[in-house]
């Protein structure tokens, strides 16, 4: 089952990468990426993560609900985590993929979002030089993680980082 979820998280990565291709900046795509990512992995939340550089944290740029049917969620996207704590701030850091079955939570979300939620995945968007920011999927318990399926989430994630990278540098042209 595993294999299939992250077949289909790969097709997403695909029409995702189309989007950031399309877009002028990420905050464009950013939530229809994440609803795509959070349908094709069974997912119950997801949230985009960018370094905010200036105040050297991440930033939430959007965040997805299952049970809102991809409605934004206003205040939850406007949230930042510090690059030094977290799940997504380990990764940024790492730039390896975490998956976790039995998930701690850890994410800044209130409590009464936190229902339901017992395992995660969080991927860099990353290429071999930079990482531009990190995807979280949280939903109910994971299949067990294995080192394949590790690798195939970290080629999601430089797939979306190298589209991302063509949009920073296609904006930079237009400037």
């Amino acid at each position: 089952m595993i294999r299939h979820r992250l077949s289909e998280l790969g097709s997403a990565v695909a029409r995702a990468v189309e989007m950031l291709r399309a877009a002028r900046h990420v905050e464009e795509v950013a939530q229809s990426v994440l609803e795509l990512l959070g349908q094709a992995a069974c997912s119950e939340r997801a949230t985009f993560w960018v370094v905010d550089s200036g105040q050297q944290r991440l930033r939430a740029v959007a965040s997805w609900s299952a049970a809102e049917c991809g409605a934004h969620e206003g205040d939850m996207r406007h949230r930042t985590v510090s690059l030094s704590q977290g799940n997504a701030g380990h990764v940024w850091r790492s730039r390896k993929p975490l998956w976790s079955t039995s998930l701690v939570l850890d994410t800044a979300l209130p409590p009464s979002l936190e229902a339901g939620l017992r395992g995660g995945v969080w991927f860099a968007v990353k290429t071999d030089t930079s990482v531009y920011g990190v995807i979280e999927l949280l939903g109910p318990a994971l299949e067990p993680k294995t080192p394949d399926n590790l690798v195939l989430v970290e080629r999601l994630g430089f797939r979306l980082g190298h589209a991302l990278e063509e949009l920073r540098h296609g904006n930079a042209r237009l400037h």
